[in-house]
């Protein structure tokens, strides 16, 4: 029996060989016990190497990588003559020469083809990167990569910019894996074309992970779960706040990072690492020129980073100042594709001074860019020009930079200039969808809504069709509402959240349209429940309906709700009436705020409640260095501290902090803020609506008009 040449002509790969070798011995009628037993017979013939049948078993599944004399001995044992052998060592060597073209030997490639930086320079310096100085989490990583060849490994280390995580993972696979293939894919669906029929002895390169993570397609659990299958490595890093972001992000990221060995990388050297340093600074002055730089750690200052921060502090001119200033904060809120330089020269009016504005807008990044993208210490820059063939398509920021500027920017006020030209000028669907969070975040709703728009015409999103449509019914325009979610749902029949939400749209529509000719006679009862169903899309009213209908579960949400939103003085007519969970949220509203004096007050006219909470107070208000703790809690990404940091403050009634947490984009801020405004009365009733409803203008001011 023979394999013909059509056969074996459409062998793509390893994993095609070995089907077709088995297929063979199929045909042939042999079974591995056949096999096995005709292979001792053929003991010693030239070229024949001796086969067991855990071998022959692997080779057929695919499991080990098919050798030449593999692929000879069994061609033997199925009588294939000398011609016919050579047909399939021809496709076997074709293979081989397809693989060594398509990818690079992991000892064979550069430090700068892995994505490390070349270090800062010295005189006495001879090489690309000084001395390595050993990790305390190096014994592990090790571990993690060798602990099971047969089942791979998936290993991400976690870690802020600079930190030494590239160098690190170089570092691991140079000496664990230094003659296996390598593969530096420049997006995910490199990665998913591989996944049926994945290659052997890879180590699969995933420097900065989030680019993979969200791009379109992005990579997925069942990916890399095949890759691993063939025993490969798979390496990634990321920064800390993207780790917890993407481990919640969707139920298979979690499976993803479940099976993944995550390692953390500190931002400082521990003392054994610093001893270590110290001791090769002793013949390598790089080492000592960045263990003697301020303000950096070992790893930042090799990378370069106090000469970045440099040029962002001490620029050449006004314009490498405010493009430097447009990258960062367009990176804040949330942009990771490459800024174009359309959106630079647009942005840049927000943060020049008006002298400087003087000049054309065409001359603008001529004055920018020279100082922004220049090289420092070989190849680092504030601002990176991306493109291919001489062409520069875009520009991203070094991470040492964004991440410096992250904190030192971060209440910072987003000019308007910024948002106009980030609004329209994005392409990236998930970075308009990070940005129209970001508008929301801060209560900058005149950008969120047109972000929102161009995600539902552009991108068919339907959870952004029915955040714009909570948008426009909040501003009383039910008539855009209706007719956004009505073509979204008209593109996309089954989705059933927004069949829901327009049935719901629309009956809240009826709703107000009812109560309006009685505001407009200047019933207070009717003005009031119309505002109030418009402020949150019906939620309150719906609670007040099944209250009024005995239903005490809705009662006590309602109460919740009332508190969250600062609404006192009914709270105090509800306690006064004797609801116990009113006077209980009173007292806890209270109590955080150490008001001491009307828990007093409450206690002496019998308000059981009051007297227990009382009996419970400590300090009264919280501590100055919990928010110390919080602020770096939310800015390592920490679960639950942005919402933890925006209650702490509405509990000191901080509105300063809640107004920068709110420019920094932290999740509660705004709603913590309306509602200290509302429990304090800072605002009136028609200025706080106006706010929840149409938002702040770009520079932190009140909207005066929709």
């Amino acid at each position: 029996m023979e394999t013909g040449a059509d056969d074996l002509a459409r062998v793509r790969t390893h994993d095609h060989l070995a089907e077709a070798l088995q297929a063979l011995s199929q045909r042939c009628g042999l079974t591995l016990t056949t096999i096995v037993d005709s292979a001792r017979g053929l003991s010693g013939r030239v070229g024949f190497e001796a086969l067991d049948r855990r071998t022959v078993d692997d080779v057929f599944r695919g499991a080990v990588p098919i050798t030449k004399p593999l692929l000879v001995s069994i061609l033997m044992v199925c009588d294939q003559p000398p011609e016919v052998r050579q047909r399939w060592l021809a496709v076997w060597e074709r293979l081989e020469r397809e693989e060594k073209r398509s990818r690079s030997r992991v000892d064979e490639t550069a430090p700068r083809g892995f994505g490390i930086h070349s270090a800062i320079t010295a005189p006495d310096a001879v090489d690309f990167l000084p001395r390595y100085v050993s990790r305390d989490f190096d014994f592990r990583l090790r571990a993690e990569l060798a602990a099971d060849p047969d089942r791979g490994a998936f290993v991400v280390l976690v870690g802020g910019s600079s930190t030494g995580k590239t160098r690190s993972l170089y570092e691991a696979v140079q000496d664990g894996f230094p003659d296996w293939s390598l593969v530096q894919p420049v997006e995910a669906a490199e990665l998913l074309e591989l996944r049926s029929a994945p290659p052997r002895r890879t180590v699969f390169w995933l420097d900065e992970l989030q680019r993979y993570l969200g791009g379109r397609p992005a990579l997925t659990f069942e990916c890399v779960r095949a890759l691993m299958r063939r025993g490969n490595i798979v390496v990634g890093t990321l920064w800390p706040g993207q780790y917890a972001s993407w481990r919640s992000a969707s139920e298979d990221m979690r499976r993803l990072f479940s099976n993944a060995a995550v390692i953390s990388v500190p931002d400082e050297l521990s003392m054994a690492e610093l001893h270590e340093a110290n001791e090769i600074a002793e013949e390598d002055s790089r080492i000592r020129q960045a263990l003697d730089t301020q303000d950096a750690g070992l790893t930042q200052a090799l990378a370069g980073g106090p000469e970045l921060v440099m040029c962002w502090e001490q620029p050449v001119t006004p314009y490498a100042k405010a493009v430097i200033a447009a990258a960062a904060d367009a990176h804040r809120l949330g942009v990771q594709a490459p800024l174009t330089a359309e959106f630079l020269r647009e942005a840049m009016a927000g943060y020049l001074p008006p002298p400087h504005q003087v000049r054309p807008k065409e001359e603008w990044l001529g004055q920018a860019l020279p100082h922004a993208t220049r090289q420092l210490y070989g190849d680092v820059s504030a601002l990176v020009p991306n493109g291919a063939n001489g062409t520069v398509a875009g520009y991203t920021m070094a991470d040492y930079l964004a991440q410096h500027l992250r904190r030192v920017r971060r209440t910072t006020v987003v000019p308007e200039p910024a948002w106009d030209a980030l609004v329209t000028g994005l392409r990236d669907a998930a970075d308009l969808r990070r940005l129209a969070d970001a508008a929301l975040a801060r209560l900058r709703l005149r950008y969120a809504e047109p972000a929102l728009q161009r995600l539902v015409d552009e991108s068919a999103d339907s959870r952004a069709a029915i955040e714009l449509a909570e948008l426009l019914i909040r501003q009383d325009r039910f008539d855009r509402a209706v007719d956004v979610l009505r073509r979204s749902l008209e593109a996309d029949p089954r989705d059933r959240e927004l069949g829901l939400r327009l049935a719901r749209a629309q009956e809240l529509w009826q709703r107000v349209e009812k109560l309006r000719p009685a505001a407009d006679a200047g019933d207070p009862a009717a003005a009031h429940r119309l505002t109030e169903i418009l402020a949150d899309c019906g939620i309150t009213d719906d609670l007040r309906l099944r209250e009024e209908q005995g239903d005490r579960n809705a009662a006590e949400q309602l109460v919740d709700l009332l508190a969250d939103h600062g609404f006192l003085p009914e709270l105090h007519q509800r306690a006064d009436r004797g609801q116990v969970f009113a006077a209980h949220a009173l007292a806890e509203l209270y109590a955080a705020w150490g008001e001491t004096a009307w828990l007093q007050h409450r206690a002496r006219r019998g308000d059981r409640t009051a007297r227990l909470r009382l009996a419970r107070m400590e300090s009264g208000r919280p501590a100055e260095t919990d928010l110390a703790e919080l602020r770096v809690a939310v800015a390592e990404g920490k679960p639950g501290a942005a919402l933890q940091l925006s209650a702490r403050l509405f509990e000191l009634r901080d509105e300063r902090g809640l107004l920068d947490e709110l420019d920094a984009g932290t999740e509660g801020a705004a709603d913590r803020l309306l509602a200290l405004y509302t429990a304090t009365g800072r605002l009136s009733p028609e200025q706080r609506r106006r706010l929840r409803v149409f938002g702040l203008n770009a520079d932190g001011s009140e909207l005066l008009g929709p």
